[in-house]
C-alpha cells in the first residue's frame, strides 16, 4: 500500500525483515518503510519484498537465501537495497509468491 506521497506502508508477519522497517517485529498495523519515496509497483514473495521507484531502480529486502535480492550475496536484510547494476530501464517487476527469486523487466 502507499500513501498520497508514493511511500510505502506494510504490515504482517516479517521473520526475515520482509517489511523493510529495519526490524523482525511482526506489524501488526501499518508501518513505512523508511528511505523509499516514489514508489511505482511493489510485489512480494515468500518472505521478501521487491520495489520499483519512478526512477526505475528496484530495491529488495528480506529473506536473500537464494540470492532473490539481487545484491550478490545470500544474506538477509531488514531494509531495502539497491539491487546490483546492470538493471536500467525496468519498468516491470516480479516476484514468485512461495518462490525464491524476482524477475525485472
Amino acid at each position: 500500500m502507499t500513501g498520497p506521497d508514493s511511500t510505502l506502508h506494510a504490515w504482517g508477519k516479517n521473520t526475515s525483515g520482509q517489511l523493510g522497517d529495519g526490524t523482525t517485529d511482526q506489524r501488526n498495523t501499518p508501518v513505512s518503510v523508511p528511505g523509499l519515496t516514489g514508489v511505482q509497483l511493489v510485489t512480494g514473495g515468500r518472505e521478501h519484498t521487491t520495489a520499483l521507484l519512478g526512477d526505475n531502480t528496484v530495491r529488495s529486502w528480506g529473506a536473500n537465501s537464494s540470492g532473490q535480492l539481487g545484491k550478490g550475496t545470500t544474506t538477509d536484510s531488514s531494509t531495502p537495497v539497491t539491487t546490483l547494476t546492470g538493471l536500467t530501464g525496468v519498468d516491470k517487476i516480479a516476484t514468485a509468491i512461495g518462490g525464491d527469486f524476482s524477475l525485472a523487466n
